[in-house]
């Protein structure tokens, strides 16, 4: 076959392609599309896009998202808002645009460090987090509970209604001492003794007898061997003439 009638035919090949697709898209597109009845729009805001797709599969209508926007109290994936508005007349076989919820808006992470547990209960409350586990410890040095660590720390960007942990230090156990018998000793040795170990001495009750020298411990409370704490309150009866 010669080029000419080669390329003559890829020419009307060409041409009849063209022709077919505007009959397609002038005629038979608009015949198709004007085939499908008229339908009320129902209204999809709150639902998610899955069950706003099944909802509106019915109607013979697409769903497609056209963008995500911050809400303060709307889930994530939940749909905002729709075009068509709900009520309004739409025939089937159009697509209907949603705008979804990306969730509460994000925010900084306040430091925590230093509180209590309730200030900073209300802390989180007051920036729209929640509180998360807490875990106690122990730390010598410290006289009352307050945060030591948080996860995530201070500074991180969160969304609002994120969970953070707290490490909440508490004042370590009293060291417990077992009570000395202090019974027959002089008085001054008694209060040294005391004083010593961490106790705290209560006025102290004398009773006159002949049975000991005067200003020696006669009796004791609590009584020697057991075991107390250290800034725990001593009683001592001693002696006098």
């Amino acid at each position: 076959m010669k080029l000419w009638k080669l390329l003559l035919l890829l020419a009307s090949l060409v041409a009849a392609g063209g022709v077919l697709l505007l009959l397609v898209n002038f005629l038979v597109m608009p015949t198709l599309i004007h085939s499908n009845k008229v339908v009320t729009m129902s209204d999809i805001r709150g639902m998610t896009v899955a069950r706003a797709e099944i909802q509106l599969r019915s109607l013979s209508l697409e769903v497609e998202v056209a963008r995500q926007r911050a809400h303060p109290s709307i889930g994530e994936g939940m749909i905002l808002d729709q075009i068509p508005s709900p009520e309004s007349r739409i025939r089937g076989g159009r697509t209907v645009r949603v705008v979804t919820s990306s969730g509460p808006p994000a925010g900084l992470l306040p430091s925590l460090s230093g509180l209590s547990l309730r200030q900073a209960e209300i802390t989180l409350q007051r920036e729209n987090f929640r509180l998360g586990r807490v875990l106690k410890i122990r730390r010598q040095g410290v006289t009352q509970p307050v945060v030591a660590y948080q996860d995530p720390v201070a500074g991180t960007d969160l969304y609002k209604g994120a969970i953070v942990n707290l490490v909440v230090a508490e004042p370590a156990a009293a060291e417990l001492l077992r009570m000395p018998d202090l019974r027959g000793m002089p008085l001054f040795q008694a209060r040294q003794a005391i004083s010593d170990a961490g106790f705290i001495l209560a006025p102290v009750t004398y009773e006159r007898t002949s049975r000991s020298a005067p200003n020696h411990v006669l009796s004791q409370r609590p009584p020697a061997g057991e075991r107390i704490s250290k800034g725990e309150r001593l009683e001592l009866v001693a002696s006098s003439r």
